[in-house]
C-alpha cells in the first residue's frame, strides 16, 4: 500500500489548549480520504501541520514518505492546498493572481498560460479573468481559490470546506471532479467538511475527530454498520453525543 499520509502519535499544544492530541491516521495514495468535526476539533491544525505551516508538539507525520518538518519545503512543492477562509487580494485580477501563484511554483510561461486558461475555463470564470477579485461573489472567489490549488497539478489536494459557497450545481460540478482527479489522476485527497453529504458522496474512508482526538476512522460503510446508523450525520451525531 502506497501512502499520501501517515501521522503518528501526532500532537500539537497552544500553552494550556490541546488542539491535536496524539493522532494516528494512514491515507492511502489516489484516495479521497474526508475529514470530519466541529469548528476546533484540530482539522485545520493538522493540515497547516502537514504542509509545515505549524511545527508539531510530538509525534511525527509524513506525506510521501516525507517529513513535515524538515522536509516541509518538498511536500509543499507536492500539495495544493485551500484554507477554509481565503481572502483573495481584492485589487489584483483573476488571471494576474493565478499568475503570481504560478510564479511562487516556478513554474514555466507558456506552461503558466495553458494553465491557467485550462482552469479558468473549468470554473467557468474565462469570461471574468480580467475582473477584479474585490467584485467577485463568494462563489466565484471560491473558484478562484481551487484554481490555485491546482495550479501546480498536486500529488496531494487539501481542501478545507471546498464547497462552501457553491450553488447545489457548483457543488456537483466540483464533487464530480474531485472524483476524476482522484479515478484517473490518482490524485490524493483530504476533503475537510461540515458539509457531512459531501463527505458521504465521495469519500470511502474518513476520520473523525472531537476536542482533538480520533474517535473514529475507516470504511464508511463500515463505521455505518458498526454502529447501526444508516447515514453519515446519524454516525457522527450519535459518536459526538456519546463523548459529551
Amino acid at each position: 500500500m502506497s501512502l499520501a499520509i501517515e501521522l503518528h502519535k501526532l500532537s500539537k499544544q497552544f500553552q494550556d489548549f490541546i488542539a491535536v492530541d496524539s493522532l494516528s491516521l494512514k491515507v492511502e495514495s489516489g484516495q479521497i480520504f474526508g475529514f470530519m468535526g466541529h469548528n476546533g476539533a484540530g482539522k485545520t491544525t493538522t493540515i497547516q501541520m502537514l504542509l509545515g505551516l505549524l511545527k508539531p508538539s510530538a509525534g511525527r507525520a509524513q506525506v510521501f514518505g516525507l517529513d513535515i518538518v524538515t522536509e516541509s519545503l518538498a511536500i509543499r512543492a507536492q500539495c495544493g492546498y485551500l484554507p477554509a477562509s481565503y481572502h483573495l487580494p481584492r485589487e489584483m485580477t483573476a488571471h494576474g493572481f493565478l499568475s503570481y501563484i504560478a510564479a511562487m511554483f516556478e513554474l514555466e510561461p507558456a506552461q503558466t498560460r495553458k494553465r491557467i486558461g485550462e482552469l479558468l475555463e473549468r470554473f467557468e470564470l474565462s469570461e471574468f479573468a480580467h475582473q477584479k477579485l474585490g467584485t467577485f461573489s463568494t462563489g466565484m472567489s471560491q473558484k478562484v481559490g481551487l484554481a490555485q490549488a491546482l495550479l501546480n497539478q498536486p500529488r496531494l489536494l487539501l481542501l478545507d470546506e471546498p464547497t462552501a459557497g457553491l450553488d447545489p450545481l457548483g457543488r456537483h460540478d466540483l464533487l464530480t471532479y474531485l472524483r476524476s482527479l482522484a479515478q484517473e489522476h490518482r490524485t490524493s485527497i483530504l476533503f475537510s467538511s461540515h458539509i457531512l453529504s459531501d463527505i458521504e458522496s465521495i469519500c470511502e474512508q474518513a476520520a473523525i475527530l472531537h476536542k482533538g482526538k480520533l474517535i473514529a476512522s475507516g470504511s464508511l460503510d463500515e463505521l455505518k454498520s458498526a454502529h447501526g446508523c444508516e447515514r453519515i450525520d446519524d454516525l457522527y451525531l450519535k459518536l459526538v453525543r456519546e463523548l459529551s
